[in-house]
């Protein structure tokens, strides 16, 4: 009995975890930051990238290594002595034999960059590149909190016209039934009852739509919070329910906080303008010091294990100074392609400016738009709705024609629709203009 009760704990607890309650959009804007598998990508990335860091800063630090050389001299060279210089006679001569054919050579070297420009130049570039990456990941952050702000007010949506349509659907089983009853006593013909239940039809095709819609918008929404497709999301807001009697209409004035995408051109422009002064860095000449010393064995047969032979030391120290004077065009190249590649960043940073100061600006007017409009639409299906009881009731006593009633339906319907999406609208550009002004999200 233990070991059973002990499983069902256990099975509760993985149910509980694998279980996500999201009671408005600042919560789940907050979870997508922390979760979103592209986020998550991101800032992995950025602690990969970060390594550039080490790889700019060695090339303008001392660099040590140890290397050995083994040579065979298989054919070496060979000058011929008169020996007349020796007293013999003039037409004899010595030939004398230059090294030894097995040559061993041990070398530790340092080397330090005192003047490098280029180095520093990348470094500076290395830099600026990691900047862009925590530009990328905000602009990134901000393109998820729309997808996202839009996904999760859809989701809402479809959620909410399934409740309506449903409600719709009882109306229509209602009359269907009315008009059995009517037809059974011979009150009105097959064909006004075929027309019946072919709406009730419809109205049932529609919530299956619905559903549909709901189920692949929760789905979509699961995928951008990183949570499992098996994991359960559960959304508690309503979108009928909650009331924007508080809400005002947004000022014409714009938020006074920069937009990630602005921020991540101004980023790249910058790097545009450290790669021209980087191209020009190469024009100047480099200086760094250099020590080596070395050992070096010379054996007539592959013995270098023997110590009673002689190793042979070398040391030296000294400057390397290296003057570029012609490099076949190459860095007037890279200088040019450099400088246009900063008029297109500039380029790219107005456009994208424009484009932001646009992009907000329709926001404000539609939600604005909307605003005026949801008080119009909420008056209009509540009077929809209370037309169609009426509707109802003429109907069942026999006062309405089926047309009539038909009529007023479909009215509601239309009314419905509208007050939906403009309840929609509303909760998006809402979301959307908190999310460019800094603000929390109501």
């Amino acid at each position: 009995m233990k070991i059973l009760s002990t499983f069902l704990l256990l099975l509760t607890g993985l149910n509980a975890l694998a279980q996500t309650v999201l009671p408005n959009v600042q919560e789940a804007l907050e979870l997508a930051r922390l979760t979103n598998p592209d986020l998550v990508s991101a800032r992995q990335n950025k602690l990969i990238q970060e390594q550039q860091r080490v790889v700019s800063r060695a090339a303008l630090r001392p660099q040590a290594r140890i290397y050995s050389n083994l040579d065979y001299n298989y054919s070496l060279p060979v000058q011929l002595i008169p020996l007349s210089l020796f007293g013999g006679t003039t037409n004899e001569f010595r030939s004398v034999q230059f090294g030894l054919p097995f040559v061993l050579l041990a070398t530790g070297e340092v080397t330090a960059p005192i003047l490098n420009r280029p180095a520093r130049a990348d470094q500076q570039l290395v830099e600026q590149n990691l900047r862009i990456l925590d530009d990328q990941a905000l602009s990134l952050q901000d393109e998820v909190s729309t997808r996202l702000a839009r996904l999760y007010h859809a989701t809402l949506l479809t959620r909410a016209a399934i409740t309506l349509t449903r409600r719709n659907l009882q109306a229509s089983d209602t009359l269907e039934q009315i008009a059995r009853q009517r037809l059974t006593k011979g009150l009105i013909e097959p064909l006004e009852y075929n027309r019946i239940r072919q709406v009730m039809l419809t109205t049932a095709d529609v919530l299956l739509q619905n559903e549909l819609g709901y189920t692949q918008n929760l789905n979509q929404l699961k995928l951008l919070l990183g949570l499992a497709p098996t994991d359960s999301l559960q959304l508690t807001e309503n979108l009928l329910a909650d009331s924007l009697a508080s809400s005002s209409p947004i000022p014409g004035t714009f938020p006074t906080i920069e937009r990630p995408q602005v921020t991540l051109r101004q980023a790249q422009t910058e790097l545009a303008r450290l790669q021209v002064e980087r191209e020009r860095s190469t024009f100047w000449p480099t200086l760094s010091a250099y020590g080596r010393y070395s050992q070096q064995a010379q054996r007539q047969q592959f013995n270098f294990l023997n110590t009673s032979q002689r190793w042979f030391e070398i040391g030296v120290v000294g400057l390397q100074l290296n003057v570029p004077l012609y490099t076949g065009g190459v860095r007037q190249s890279n200088l040019a392609r450099s400088r246009l590649q900063l008029r297109l960043a500039e380029q790219q940073l107005a456009y994208e400016e424009n484009r932001q100061h646009a992009d907000t600006e329709d926001i404000r007017n539609a939600y604005n738009q909307a605003l005026r409009s949801l008080a119009i639409n909420r008056q209009n299906y509540a009077l929809g709705q209370q037309n169609r009881q009426i509707a109802l009731v003429k109907y069942r006593s026999g006062l309405f024609a089926y047309d009539q009633y038909l009529n007023v339906f479909n009215d509601v319907l239309t009314a419905q629709n509208r007050y939906l999406s403009t309840l929609s609208t509303v909760f998006i550009n809402q979301t959307l203009w908190h999310i460019r002004s800094g603000h929390p999200v109501r």
